[in-house]
């Protein structure tokens, strides 16, 4: 029997060598990542915390204005504007500097009937002008008001009382958070045999400044106050609040 002769391809035999090495170092580089990853692992605690802050209000602010309705445009402008300036000029008189008067919003727009199988007609125009009032004195805050109505004011948004410079209330309910963030991770870790280390990240997920009390409304039903002035009565406090999210290493 003749042996089997077997032809040597080298240009066959380069190609299946460089698959052979490419494949190895794929192999190799894999195991490096792989191992990379673990080594670069680390543990963790991500905890929240809450600073609070509780303070006096020496701000309020008001929001009020005129609403007038006329058979036309110009006539309804005419006079909400008459009774504006006169809302301007008595709150002046009040005490209330010029600069702590703002126009917020002013809105024209027709008044429409609608009948039964007819297009609707424009029957008249309701004009809208509001202003928005910082008021520093707090014992003055229903006196204002009053003045107010008196001048023609006949819609009363909003009341909110707030702290004219807030940013030392703020910085320290940040410090609070911070430390109740740190004081939970260590009650957390300290029965596992185990400490927390670097901060990884640090973010302050929520901020909130309000009364005490939620945000007090005074609606147009003040025009039948009786009283020399609107009886207010602000809150004892204001809470400022910060949460922030650190995330610990662990030793």
């Amino acid at each position: 029997m003749l042996p089997k002769i077997y032809l040597y391809n080298s240009h066959r035999h380069n190609n299946m060598k460089s698959l052979i090495t490419v494949f190895f170092f794929h192999i190799l580089f894999s195991a490096y990542s792989i191992s990379f990853g673990h080594e670069e692992e680390q543990r963790w605690i991500l905890v929240k915390g809450r600073g609070v802050v509780e303070s006096a209000a020496d701000l309020a602010i008001l929001k009020l204005g005129v609403i007038s309705v006329a058979k036309s445009a110009q006539l309804a402008t005419e006079v909400n504007n008459r009774s504006m300036k006169k809302i301007f000029q008595e709150l002046e008189n009040a005490g209330v500097d010029e600069e702590d008067i703002e126009t917020i919003n002013f809105n024209l727009k027709p008044q429409r009937e609608y009948r039964k199988n007819q297009p609707p007609v424009i029957v008249g125009y309701q004009v809208s002008n509001t202003l928005l009032v910082e008021i520093h004195d707090l014992s003055k805050v229903g006196e204002i008001m009053q003045v107010a109505i008196d001048a023609g004011g006949n819609n009363f948004q909003s009341l909110e009382f707030s702290i004219a410079n807030p940013s030392e209330q703020e910085e320290v309910a940040r410090r609070r958070a911070v430390e109740n963030a740190v004081a939970r991770a260590e009650t957390l870790t300290e029965s596992l045999d185990t400490e927390i280390g670097e901060p990884l990240t640090i973010q302050e997920i929520q901020f909130s400044h309000h009364p005490q009390h939620n945000r007090r409304m005074m609606m147009a039903d003040a025009l039948h106050a009786e009283s020399a002035s609107v009886p207010v009565h602000a809150p004892q406090d204001l809470i400022t609040t910060v949460e922030v999210q650190i995330k610990f290493s662990l030793k």
